[in-house]
């Protein structure tokens, strides 16, 4: 039923169609004829750019040219991320090597610490020349 239907309205444009060239050529006006111009205008240029163009090239080079935007894209976003990455780890050294006071016990003092540690280098170096040496 669908087919007929098709059928139908195509016989029925197609005979309008007819008619309606046969009864401008007999009057020797177009209806609408600003906007069949326009439109025949448009058409030719259509054609004209269809038989003209080559699209193969025309691809490639549009592309390339989305190719070069992409990885662009890929190498700006990357080195803002590398900046990033920068900033904190800067931030983070810049913390590391400013001087934080010393962590002591309750009731030692940094004059102790420094003794014990002077005592401790001497003891070392003792044992070091006490240390026969083998040939």
């Amino acid at each position: 039923m669908a087919y007929l239907i098709l059928i139908g309205v195509s016989a029925l444009l197609l005979v309008g169609f007819y008619t309606l060239t046969w009864y401008e050529a007999r009057r020797g006006l177009r209806f609408f004829a600003s906007r069949r111009r326009e439109l025949d205008r448009q058409v030719s240029r259509v054609e004209f750019i269809i038989k003209h163009v080559d699209f193969a090239a025309l691809g490639r080079e549009e592309m390339y040219r989305f190719v070069t935007l992409a990885s662009h894209a890929v190498a700006q976003f990357s080195l803002q991320t590398v900046r990033a990455v920068e900033r904190i780890l800067t931030r983070l050294v810049r913390h590391l090597r400013t001087e934080h006071p010393v962590d002591m016990q309750a009731g030692e003092s940094p004059r102790e610490f420094v003794k014990t540690l002077s005592d401790f280098k001497v003891r070392l170096k003792d044992t070091a020349t006490e240390a026969p040496v083998s040939r």
